[in-house]
């Protein structure tokens, strides 16, 4: 049978239980319910993105070289008078679109309120966790 080295027989009480984090008896207190809400807030649904960016610098590009002589750059006006133009355009379909209820999904992200309508139809259970 073998022997064990004094160095490991000399420990025959058992280890110390480690103490630094034990528990100190503070009872936790819930600040929020840990459940999902039935709704999302709105504030990203107003975020315009600039349109007509690049006609624009032409145009103030043309200006400047013109020294802001308007009737010289005329064709860069026009340009950006068009591009505004179709950028109203698509923002009022949008909008209409919205208030009819139908999806607008250009950037792979629902509107707000559609989210909400789908949250509605599914809602959360109620807590089972006691608030204090």
């Amino acid at each position: 049978m073998p022997r064990f080295s004094p160095a490991l027989s000399a420990s025959t009480k058992p280890f110390k239980k480690f103490t630094n984090y034990r528990q100190l008896g503070y009872n936790y207190k819930i600040v929020l319910p840990p459940a999902l809400r039935d709704y999302v807030s709105n504030k990203n649904d107003n975020a315009a993105s600039a349109y007509c960016v690049e006609e624009m610098s032409v145009m103030m590009a043309c200006w400047k070289r013109n020294d802001f002589n308007q009737q010289k750059c005329s064709q860069e006006l026009a340009s950006f008078y068009k591009c505004a133009a179709t950028a109203e355009a698509g923002q009022r379909a949008a909008r209409e679109a919205a208030k009819q209820g139908k999806s607008v999904v250009s950037s792979g992200r629902y509107p707000s309120s559609q989210v909400n309508k789908m949250l509605k139809r599914f809602p959360q259970p109620p807590l089972t966790i006691n608030l204090k």
